[in-house]
Formats: C-alpha cells, structure tokens, sequence
C-alpha cells in the first residue's frame, strides 16, 4: 500500500498534465473551427459572387422592362436584394477585405453611389425610358464587381489554406496527447481496481447498517408516491374534463338547483355571439337569456317563449327538446336534462344545415318537381283538413280536376322541354284564378286538380270552372312558338254528409271523364249516375277484351248518295256488337272504349277486313268506306295493314274510302302526314270525318291532301232553322270545290234539309232520308228493287 500512493499521484499527475494539455489543444481546434465556421459563414467570396449574381439579376429586369415586358414589382425585390448585399460588402469578414486596398473602396462607394440614385428612379421603373436611364448607370459597375468578385475568391481561399495547414499540425499534437492520456488513463484503471476490491468489503459492513434505513425510507416512499399519484390523477382528470368540455362540438350549460350557472364551454358562448367572460357561474338564466336579446342574436318574442318552455320543463322535472330559430337564420335544438339535485343540464346543437336539408326533403315529398305545387299527398292531407272544417261550420267545397287537351301534340312536335315550359305556365295561371285558401295541385303529366274552400254560393264554382276554360284557352308564347291547347275539367262538390277525400276526387274525375267525353273543352259536375255509367263502361271494357269478334260483332253498311241522280255511289262500313252480354252498346260508347285501351288496332283492322271481304264481289260501281281511328296510326303500322288486308281480301284499292277524323291531324301531325300519302299511294281515296266539329284550321286543307271533306251532321241538324250552318255549310262546300275535293253531308233526314243542301252545291248526301245502315244483303236487296223500279220506268 505504502508503494502504491507515490505511484497513484504520479500517474494522476501525468493524466492531469495530459489533460490540460488535450484542453488546451481542443480549445486551439475549437477556435480554428470556430474561425473556418466564420469564414464559411461570411465566406467573402461567396459574399462577393451573391452581390454580382443579385445585380446581374437586376440588370435582367431593368432591360425586361426597357424592352416593355417583365414585372415592375419583380425588378424592385432584385433592387432591394442588392441594396442588401452592399450591407453585408460593409459588414462582417468583408469589410477587412474591402479596406484592404483602395479600389475595392472605390468599387464598394460607387455601387453605393448607383444604388442612392436609382433609389430616386426604381417607382418609374415601368417606363422603358426610366429603365434605360438606370441600365446605363450600371453597365460601368458591372467590370467592377466581377473584379471584385475574383478578389474576395482569391482572398477567402488563402485564409482557407493557412487555417487547414494549422489545423493539421494541431492534429498530430494532440493525437500524442491523446495516446499518452490513454495509457495512463489503463494503468490508474488497474490501480483503481485493486482499490475498488477493498472498498467493497467495507460497503458489505455497511450495507447491513443500511438495510433499516432503506426498508423505513422505502415506506416513506410508498406512501408520498400514493398521495402524488392521487394529486396527479385528479389534475389529469380536471384538464381531461376542461378539454373535453371546451372542445365538444355541442354547447353547454349547468345550473346548480339554486337556479344559478355551476359551468358553461366557450362553445356556447361562440353560438350566440357572447364572450367568454360574460357566462359567469352564478348568472341565471334570465341574466344569460337577457345577453343573447342585447346582442340581437335572438328577438326578444322568440327568448321569452324559449324562457317560459324552459321553465315549464324545469317546474315538471321533465326532459324535453326545444327548437330556437337565431336571428341569422341558424336553428339551435336545446335539450333540457334535469339533475337529481333539482338543477339541470342544458345542450344546444346547432342542426341548421340538418334541419334546412330535412325541410327541403319534407317539401319535395310533398310538392311536384316541375311546377312546385303540391302533390297527390299534399293535397290529400289539405282536403282532409278542409272537409273536417267544412263539417265542423257546415260549409262546402269543391274538387276541380283538370285536364289538358292536347298537350301530347305540344310534346311530341315541340320536345318534352317545352312541354315541361307549358305546365309551368298552366300552373302559373291557375294561381292566378284561386284565393289563398285554396290549394292548386299537380298529380303527375297533365292533370291539376284544385281544391277551392269555403265555397257559400254554387255560383263560385260555376264562375271559377269557366274563368279555368278562358285563361288557359288563351294562346301560350314558348320560345317564338304560339301553342294553343284547351282544358277539360270535372267539378265534385261536397254533398253536405261526411265526405272522404278519395270519394270526392274519384267523383270529379268521373266528371271529368264526362267533360271530355263530350267533346272537350267544356266543364261538367258530378252526377250520381256518373259512377254507375263508369261501372258499365269497366263491364263493357272486360267483354270487349275477352270477345270473339267473328262471333259477337257485325258489319253493317249506309248508302251515300249522289245528290244529284240520287244514285248509291259509296257504302259506308259501320260496326254493332249484338252480342255484348250486358245489352246494346252504341258504337261510339265501342269505339271510345277500344280507342282507350288500345283494342281499336285489331277490332279496326277486322272490320276493314270483314268490310273489304263482303264487298269484293259486289258489282265494281259501288265504292266502300271504313273509318281508322288515330289509334290506329299511333300504335300500329296502318300503311301496312291495310296493304295486308287488301292483299288478302283482293279488293281493288281504288274502291276503298278511308274516314279519318281532323283528331288525327292535330294530335299526331308529322306521322299522320306521311302515312295518309303512303295510302293514298297505294290508291286508296281519302275523307276527312265530322269536318267542323275539331280544331284543325282551314291550312291543315292544304297541308294535308285529302279527297272528300264530310260535312258534320251537327251543321245539317239545323240548317232549315239556323241561317248561320246553312252559311257554314255553302263555305265548306265552296272551300272544298277551290281545293279540289268533294263533299258529303252526313244526317240528311227531311225533304227540306235535301234541298238546302242541294243548293250549297254538295256533292253527295248520307242519312236516315235514304236508308238506315243495313246488313250488305239488305243493302243489294235494295238497290237491285231500285234497279229494277228504274228499268221499269
């Protein structure tokens, strides 16, 4: 041991000396790295080439702007950025560099000089000419600063240079320190362990004396961490609690049962423009209510019947939900949730965008898309309270069902946008026809329906039915076309006893179905007897649809006679159906059935066939005609199916009269024309039916080549009576002559309407005067006994 101390300080003084030596020498490399950091740092070549580099950019944009392009604003930052560089040129390791010799002053003051004076001149600088005045002051300093540019690069690399040579020889000395310190530091380790062994024999001696203190202290320990442990968890759970209160996306509120605020989040506060500040705990709620009327948030009506909900809530301990609508539109549902300690909690969320989107929903379930008027649901629900009021004080109502007549010709020849176009336009004026109790509704394609309340006198449903005739007859302009359609309309009024509102619509739709049964363009009410003629006309539809043709139907015929040697030119094909299992039907009540459910594409071709079939061998003088349906053109092919039947029955085409009616026209112009030339292509002549009694204008006569025009019997029922038909009769028969075409006149049944007739000029007459429609056999009986009267005169 008494060996071992005089070598312990020996080495310790060798490691010191080796130490303060190392110190020393890092200390002399820190300083040089500290000085290569500066040089790196304010680099006076790097210096040098960025202020050249920044005023060569300069230059760029002056000389841009002197040529009328670049950016003004571009050209100041560049000026700016230079101005900068000539601090740094006067700052720093460079200013040692530029006093170092005198031209590098003179080049620093002129750029200084340069930059002084465009100073004066860079707001202009978007004058081309302002621009020249500044490039031409720095053309000379350019040399310069290149030149001083190559200077600071030679200068910066020589400081390099030395610093890097001392640098390395500061290296080798230390590096033998170093070694030196190494060795030392293993011998003193060796020593120091020897050392080491001993002390740990005397720590096991005191370890045991410590054994007490440690287990006493450990304890201690236990309990002090317990008692952090539960301050810790109570401030965690405090700020969880703040954090979690101030950032919910809901804001609330809670009122102790003094009535007073315990807490509230500033996500309240944010929703009804209040601060932070202002919700104090202990404001009440009349304090909190009062704030949001000061900032106008919410009207004064609107927080006192919020105020006085809340109450009710709180006097009954109950739960509920409250809408508030703010000022600026937005909608805040507050939930009230009672405590059992008599206070409350209290949510408010803002729903705008939830509720704005459910109205929007609530309003399309209930409104038409096209023309926003209420729908079938919506107008159930307002006939529902309207018949209920109409009970309760004994008042009326009245249903209107409307329907547009021919709106599918405005489809199809003008596109479905414009017809889209129309009904708005309809819907718009039948708004302009009702008061604001009433409700005007659109069940889907053409059909409105209005619902008029409060009716007291029978009149005002006349007089409403016949305002809806007059305005919406009146012409539409859509685009530069002017559309004229009618309205047929069907009227149910309350009866006085319960009504329900499916009963009433079904009955103004009956009475609609009248309306345009008879002829369109007129109103009807209901009738009870309405109901059991629809009951039929179901009957009668199922036993069209399951009968037999060839057994049930038959073919009669009526003579059309040459007015003038009274001659049977022409027999026209008329259809009975004897045996219909529910009695006789008449063959309008037939046709218009078949028309509706389509049946009239196969009865029509039957009876063109039956027709042509019995009349192919009667002698070859004797004209027939059938009348097509513009069913017919609409859903089939009738070009072809008449082609067809002649083909098979091998009637003669130029014997063959084909009746169509001016509907067809009107309703399906583009087609009806190419079909009625492809027929009369085949030879078959041409009639236009029941002339007169449409809405075709005189140019649908020469649009459409016709050959016989025949003159309705509605004209001839009249004419010994009423001057005004003999006038219209004469100018059809004129207008048709001009045209080329022939005329009949149909229900000729007296002497009297004969020789009227015969005076207008018509060229052939059809009624009861000649002969009723008749079996063909009946027909031939007849005409050979005129023939044989006539032979034997």
């Amino acid at each position: 041991m008494g060996a071992f101390h005089p070598l312990k300080i020996a080495l310790s003084a060798a490691i010191l000396v080796l130490g303060f030596g190392a110190v020393y020498l890092s200390t002399l490399i820190f300083e040089r790295q500290e000085m290569l950091a500066k040089v790196s740092r304010y680099n006076v070549a790097w210096s040098a080439g960025q202020g050249v580099n920044e005023f060569l950019r300069l230059r760029q944009r002056v000389s841009e702007l002197a040529a009328g392009e670049g950016s003004k604003q571009e050209a100041q930052l560049r000026f700016e950025i230079v101005k900068n560089r000539l601090e740094l040129f006067r700052s720093g390791e460079f200013q040692p560099f530029v006093l170092e010799a005198d031209d590098r002053q003179r080049t620093v003051e002129s750029l200084s000089n340069f930059l002084h004076r465009a100073a004066m001149l860079i707001e202009q600088v978007e004058n081309p000419a302002t621009a020249r005045a500044i490039l031409s002051e720095m053309v000379p300093l350019e040399g310069d600063l290149i030149g001083l540019a190559a200077e600071a690069n030679n200068y910066g690399g020589q400081q390099v240079a030395r610093d890097q040579q001392e640098l390395l020889q500061l290296h080798w000395t230390f590096s033998a320190l170093a070694w030196g310190l190494v060795l030392c530091t293993f011998v003193l380790i060796v020593l120091l362990e020897r050392r080491h062994r001993l002390l740990i024999q005397a720590q096991q001696r005191l370890h045991a004396l410590n054994a007490t203190l440690v287990q006493t202290s450990g304890e201690l320990e236990k309990a002090n961490s317990a008692a952090h442990a539960a301050n810790d968890e109570l401030i965690t759970q405090n700020r969880l609690f703040d954090t979690a209160l101030h950032n919910m996306s809901q804001g609330l509120c809670m009122f102790g049962e003094d009535r007073r605020l315990i807490v509230s989040n500033r996500r309240l506060a944010a929703m009804y423009g209040l601060s932070p500040e202002s919700l104090r705990p202990g404001s009440t709620l009349e304090d909190i209510i009062r704030l949001t009327v000061q900032t106008g948030i919410c009207s004064r009506d609107n927080a006192e019947t919020i105020h006085s909900e809340q109450l009710s809530l709180i006097a009954r301990k109950k739960r509920g939900t409250l809408l508030q609508e703010l000022s600026d539109g937005r909608v805040i549902s507050i939930l009230h949730q009672p405590m059992n300690d008599e206070g409350w909690v209290a949510t408010y969320d803002d729903i705008t965008e939830r509720h704005h989107a459910e109205a929007q929903m609530v309003h399309m379930a209930r409104h038409d898309a096209l023309t926003d008027l209420p729908n079938r649901i919506l107008l159930r629900d307002r006939m529902v309270s309207e018949l209920a009021r109409c009970q309760r004080h004994q008042r009326s109502a009245a249903v209107f069902c409307l329907d547009l007549d021919h709106f599918k010709n405005v489809n199809d020849t003008l596109g479905h946008s414009m017809g889209d176009r129309l009904l708005r336009e309809v819907a718009a004026r039948i708004a302009t026809l009702v008061r604001r109790e009433d409700t005007v509704a659109r069940l889907g394609g053409d059909e409105f329906v209005i619902l008029q309340a409060d009716v007291t006198q029978p009149a005002d449903v006349d007089q409403l039915a016949q305002r809806i005739l007059e305005v919406l007859s009146e012409p539409y302009q859509l685009d530069g076309h002017q559309v004229i359609i009618g309205v047929s309309v069907g009227v149910a009024v309350t009866s006085g006893i319960p009504d329900d509102p499916d009963t009433l619509l079904k009955n103004a739709d009956l009475a609609l179905y009248r309306a345009k049964g008879d002829g369109r363009g007129t109103y009807r009410f209901f009738q009870p007897e309405m109901d059991a003629r629809l009951q039929r006309r179901r009957t009668i539809e199922l036993d069209l649809r399951a009968a037999d043709f060839d057994q049930e139907f038959d073919v009669v015929f009526q003579p059309i006679v040459n007015i003038h040697t009274l001659q049977v030119t022409t027999l026209e094909a008329l259809l009975r159906w004897p045996g219909c299992r529910h009695g006789p039907v008449e063959t309008e009540e037939i046709i218009a059935i078949a028309e509706d459910t389509g049946l009239i594409v196969n009865l029509g071709e039957w009876v063109l066939e039956r027709a042509c079939r019995a009349a192919a061998n009667l002698p070859g003088e004797l004209n027939f005609a059938v009348n097509l349906s513009p069913t017919q053109f609409m859903r089939g092919d009738v070009v072809e199916m008449v082609s067809r039947v002649l083909a098979a029955t091998g009637f003669p085409a130029n014997r063959l009269e084909l009746e169509v009616t001016e509907t067809l026209l009107l309703e399906d112009g583009q087609r009806s024309s190419g079909a009625l030339r492809d027929l009369r292509a085949l030879g078959v002549r041409i009639s236009l039916d029941d002339f007169g009694t449409g809405y075709s204008s005189l140019g649908y006569l020469r649009k459409y080549t016709v050959d016989k025009i025949k003159i309705d019997r509605s004209f001839v029922e009249q004419i010994s009576t009423n001057q005004d038909h003999m006038a219209i009769v004469h100018a059809i028969v004129s207008l048709a002559h001009a045209l080329g075409m022939k005329t009949t006149a149909e229900g000729i049944e007296t002497e009297d309407q004969l020789e009227i007739v015969r005076a207008t000029g018509c060229d052939e007459v059809q009624g009861y005067l000649f002969s009723p429609p008749k079996s063909l056999a009946a027909i031939t009986d007849s005409l050979g006994s005129r023939r044989s009267k006539a032979a034997a005169a």
